[in-house]
Protein backbone atom coordinates (compact mmCIF):
# COMPACT_ATOMS: atom_id res chain seq x y z
CA UNK A 1 0.00 0.00 0.00
CA UNK A 2 1.14 3.58 -0.61
CA UNK A 3 -0.40 5.12 2.51
CA UNK A 4 2.28 5.92 5.08
CA UNK A 5 2.21 3.90 8.28
CA UNK A 6 3.31 4.37 11.89
CA UNK A 7 3.81 2.09 14.88
CA UNK A 8 3.31 3.47 18.40
CA UNK A 9 4.17 1.46 21.51
CA UNK A 10 2.31 2.27 24.69
CA UNK A 11 -0.36 3.50 22.31
CA UNK A 12 -3.52 2.76 24.28
CA UNK A 13 -3.46 5.84 26.55
CA UNK A 14 -1.59 9.00 27.52
CA UNK A 15 1.24 10.18 25.28
CA UNK A 16 1.05 7.17 22.97
CA UNK A 17 -2.64 7.59 22.22
CA UNK A 18 -2.23 11.35 21.72
CA UNK A 19 0.55 10.69 19.21
CA UNK A 20 -1.54 8.03 17.45
CA UNK A 21 -4.46 10.46 17.16
CA UNK A 22 -2.21 13.13 15.66
CA UNK A 23 -0.61 10.76 13.16
CA UNK A 24 -4.01 9.40 12.16
CA UNK A 25 -5.26 12.95 11.57
CA UNK A 26 -2.36 13.35 9.12
CA UNK A 27 -3.46 10.26 7.21
CA UNK A 28 -1.13 7.64 8.63
CA UNK A 29 -2.24 4.06 9.07
CA UNK A 30 -1.51 3.18 12.70
CA UNK A 31 -0.43 0.18 14.70
CA UNK A 32 -0.80 0.69 18.43
CA UNK A 33 0.66 -1.74 20.93
CA UNK A 34 0.22 -2.13 24.67
CA UNK A 35 -0.09 -4.90 27.22
CA UNK A 36 -3.76 -4.59 28.18
CA UNK A 37 -6.12 -5.92 25.52
CA UNK A 38 -9.27 -4.17 26.79
CA UNK A 39 -7.67 -0.72 26.88
CA UNK A 40 -6.18 -1.32 23.43
CA UNK A 41 -9.58 -2.16 21.98
CA UNK A 42 -11.07 1.06 23.36
CA UNK A 43 -8.24 3.08 21.80
CA UNK A 44 -8.56 1.21 18.50
CA UNK A 45 -12.29 1.88 18.35
CA UNK A 46 -11.74 5.57 19.06
CA UNK A 47 -9.17 5.90 16.27
CA UNK A 48 -11.37 4.02 13.81
CA UNK A 49 -14.37 6.22 14.66
CA UNK A 50 -12.27 9.15 13.49
CA UNK A 51 -11.44 7.46 10.21
CA UNK A 52 -8.07 5.90 11.02
CA UNK A 53 -6.98 2.57 9.64
CA UNK A 54 -5.75 0.97 12.84
CA UNK A 55 -4.24 -2.30 14.02
CA UNK A 56 -4.12 -2.99 17.76
CA UNK A 57 -1.62 -5.58 18.99
CA UNK A 58 -1.49 -6.74 22.60
CA UNK A 59 2.16 -7.34 23.46
CA UNK A 60 4.43 -7.45 26.48
CA UNK A 61 7.43 -5.56 25.18
CA UNK A 62 9.61 -6.82 27.99
CA UNK A 63 9.69 -10.04 25.91
CA UNK A 64 11.91 -10.05 22.81
CA UNK A 65 9.78 -12.56 20.94
CA UNK A 66 6.70 -10.38 21.36
CA UNK A 67 8.60 -7.39 19.94
CA UNK A 68 9.46 -9.36 16.81
CA UNK A 69 5.85 -10.52 16.57
CA UNK A 70 4.58 -6.96 16.86
CA UNK A 71 6.79 -5.66 14.06
CA UNK A 72 5.86 -8.63 11.88
CA UNK A 73 2.14 -8.05 12.52
CA UNK A 74 2.58 -4.43 11.45
CA UNK A 75 4.47 -5.49 8.32
CA UNK A 76 1.82 -8.06 7.41
CA UNK A 77 -0.98 -5.50 7.72
CA UNK A 78 0.59 -2.36 6.24
CA UNK A 79 3.72 -3.48 4.39
CA UNK A 80 5.74 -0.42 5.33
CA UNK A 81 6.90 1.65 8.29
CA UNK A 82 7.52 5.39 8.08
CA UNK A 83 7.33 6.35 11.77
CA UNK A 84 8.25 4.38 14.87
CA UNK A 85 7.38 5.88 18.26
CA UNK A 86 8.96 4.05 21.20
CA UNK A 87 6.76 5.33 23.99
CA UNK A 88 6.25 2.32 26.26
CA UNK A 89 7.98 2.69 29.61
CA UNK A 90 7.75 2.48 33.36
CA UNK A 91 8.75 4.75 36.24
CA UNK A 92 8.74 3.60 39.86
CA UNK A 93 9.76 5.77 42.81
CA UNK A 94 11.84 4.62 45.76
CA UNK A 95 15.28 4.56 47.35
CA UNK A 96 18.06 2.51 45.77
CA UNK A 97 18.52 0.49 48.96
CA UNK A 98 14.94 -0.78 48.79
CA UNK A 99 14.82 -1.52 45.06
CA UNK A 100 13.56 -4.94 44.07
CA UNK A 101 15.56 -6.71 41.34
CA UNK A 102 12.35 -7.29 39.36
CA UNK A 103 11.65 -3.56 39.40
CA UNK A 104 15.17 -2.77 38.19
CA UNK A 105 14.88 -5.33 35.40
CA UNK A 106 11.47 -3.96 34.43
CA UNK A 107 12.95 -0.47 33.98
CA UNK A 108 15.82 -1.84 31.92
CA UNK A 109 13.61 -4.04 29.78
CA UNK A 110 10.84 -1.55 29.01
CA UNK A 111 12.70 1.78 28.99
CA UNK A 112 15.82 0.73 27.05
CA UNK A 113 15.82 -2.85 25.80
CA UNK A 114 12.38 -2.63 24.21
CA UNK A 115 13.31 0.51 22.27
CA UNK A 116 16.59 -1.05 21.12
CA UNK A 117 14.88 -4.24 19.94
CA UNK A 118 12.01 -2.33 18.32
CA UNK A 119 14.54 -0.37 16.29
CA UNK A 120 16.51 -3.51 15.44
CA UNK A 121 13.40 -5.20 14.07
CA UNK A 122 12.12 -2.08 12.31
CA UNK A 123 15.30 -0.79 10.63
CA UNK A 124 14.77 -2.64 7.31
CA UNK A 125 11.31 -1.09 6.80
CA UNK A 126 12.49 2.31 8.03
CA UNK A 127 15.40 2.27 5.58
CA UNK A 128 13.00 1.46 2.76
CA UNK A 129 10.82 4.41 3.74
CA UNK A 130 13.85 6.70 4.02
CA UNK A 131 15.00 5.68 0.56
CA UNK A 132 11.50 6.18 -0.85
CA UNK A 133 10.73 9.67 0.43
CA UNK A 134 13.86 10.92 2.19
CA UNK A 135 12.59 10.95 5.74
CA UNK A 136 11.56 8.12 8.00
CA UNK A 137 11.41 8.90 11.71
CA UNK A 138 12.08 7.18 15.02
CA UNK A 139 10.92 9.01 18.15
CA UNK A 140 12.13 7.68 21.49
CA UNK A 141 10.14 9.14 24.38
CA UNK A 142 12.72 9.76 27.10
CA UNK A 143 12.34 12.23 29.96
CA UNK A 144 13.79 15.39 31.47
CA UNK A 145 15.00 13.05 34.22
CA UNK A 146 17.27 11.37 31.68
CA UNK A 147 19.10 14.70 31.51
CA UNK A 148 18.66 15.83 35.12
CA UNK A 149 18.52 12.73 37.34
CA UNK A 150 16.84 12.99 40.73
CA UNK A 151 16.96 11.08 44.00
CA UNK A 152 14.43 8.27 44.35
CA UNK A 153 14.12 8.02 40.56
CA UNK A 154 17.46 6.28 40.04
CA UNK A 155 16.34 3.40 37.82
CA UNK A 156 14.00 5.62 35.82
CA UNK A 157 16.59 8.38 35.39
CA UNK A 158 19.36 5.96 34.44
CA UNK A 159 17.30 4.15 31.83
CA UNK A 160 15.93 7.36 30.34
CA UNK A 161 19.51 8.69 30.09
CA UNK A 162 20.46 5.47 28.32
CA UNK A 163 17.56 5.99 25.91
CA UNK A 164 18.92 9.44 25.01
CA UNK A 165 22.34 7.90 24.32
CA UNK A 166 20.74 5.12 22.28
CA UNK A 167 18.86 7.71 20.22
CA UNK A 168 22.00 9.71 19.51
CA UNK A 169 23.91 6.61 18.44
CA UNK A 170 21.05 5.40 16.24
CA UNK A 171 20.75 8.82 14.63
CA UNK A 172 24.44 8.68 13.74
CA UNK A 173 23.97 5.26 12.15
CA UNK A 174 20.73 5.83 10.30
CA UNK A 175 20.36 9.50 9.38
CA UNK A 176 22.46 9.20 6.23
CA UNK A 177 19.95 6.58 5.04
CA UNK A 178 17.04 8.99 5.49
CA UNK A 179 16.04 7.70 8.93
CA UNK A 180 16.06 10.42 11.58
CA UNK A 181 16.04 9.57 15.30
CA UNK A 182 14.91 12.02 17.96
CA UNK A 183 14.75 11.72 21.75
CA UNK A 184 11.87 13.62 23.35
CA UNK A 185 12.61 14.73 26.93
CA UNK A 186 9.45 16.10 28.57
CA UNK A 187 9.02 17.01 32.19
CA UNK A 188 5.83 15.96 34.02
CA UNK A 189 3.07 15.12 31.52
CA UNK A 190 -0.58 14.96 32.55
CA UNK A 191 -1.30 11.28 31.88
CA UNK A 192 -2.62 8.32 33.89
CA UNK A 193 1.02 7.39 34.54
CA UNK A 194 1.66 10.54 36.60
CA UNK A 195 -1.49 10.49 38.72
CA UNK A 196 0.60 9.50 41.75
CA UNK A 197 2.52 12.80 41.62
CA UNK A 198 0.68 15.08 44.04
CA UNK A 199 3.48 17.64 44.45
CA UNK A 200 2.75 19.07 41.00
CA UNK A 201 -0.69 20.42 40.09
CA UNK A 202 -2.23 18.71 37.09
CA UNK A 203 -2.91 22.13 35.59
CA UNK A 204 0.85 22.87 35.64
CA UNK A 205 1.84 19.73 33.73
CA UNK A 206 2.63 19.44 30.05
CA UNK A 207 -0.24 18.01 28.00
CA UNK A 208 0.10 14.72 26.14
CA UNK A 209 -1.03 16.65 23.06
CA UNK A 210 2.07 18.85 23.41
CA UNK A 211 4.24 15.79 22.94
CA UNK A 212 2.13 14.74 19.96
CA UNK A 213 2.64 18.21 18.51
CA UNK A 214 6.41 17.70 18.76
CA UNK A 215 6.16 14.47 16.77
CA UNK A 216 4.10 16.23 14.11
CA UNK A 217 6.68 19.04 13.96
CA UNK A 218 9.49 16.51 13.42
CA UNK A 219 7.60 15.07 10.47
CA UNK A 220 6.95 18.47 8.91
CA UNK A 221 10.55 19.65 8.76
CA UNK A 222 12.52 18.94 5.60
CA UNK A 223 14.80 15.91 5.18
CA UNK A 224 17.67 18.38 5.41
CA UNK A 225 16.67 19.34 8.97
CA UNK A 226 17.67 16.84 11.63
CA UNK A 227 16.57 17.35 15.25
CA UNK A 228 18.24 14.80 17.55
CA UNK A 229 16.58 15.93 20.80
CA UNK A 230 13.71 18.06 22.12
CA UNK A 231 13.47 19.09 25.78
CA UNK A 232 10.04 20.13 27.06
CA UNK A 233 9.45 21.82 30.43
CA UNK A 234 6.66 23.80 32.07
CA UNK A 235 6.83 27.62 32.04
CA UNK A 236 9.11 28.98 34.74
CA UNK A 237 10.85 25.65 35.36
CA UNK A 238 14.52 25.78 36.25
CA UNK A 239 16.31 23.21 34.11
CA UNK A 240 18.69 22.49 36.98
CA UNK A 241 15.88 21.60 39.35
CA UNK A 242 12.59 20.33 37.99
CA UNK A 243 9.82 21.36 40.36
CA UNK A 244 7.98 18.51 41.94
CA UNK A 245 10.62 15.82 41.61
CA UNK A 246 10.85 13.53 44.64
CA UNK A 247 13.57 14.65 47.06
Amino acid sequence: MSRRAALVTGGSAGIGLAVARRLASDGYAITIAARRQEQLQVAEQELERHGAECLAVAANLAQATEIDGLVEAHRARFGRLDVLVNNVGVGLVGPIADADVKQIDLHLNLNVRAAYLMMRSSVPMLREAGAAHGKALVVNVSSIFGKLPHPYLAAYSATKAALIALSQSAHGELSSAGVQVCALCPSWVDTPGTEWMTAVERSAMIHAEDVAEAVQFLLRTSPQCAIPEITMVSPGANLFHVTGAPD
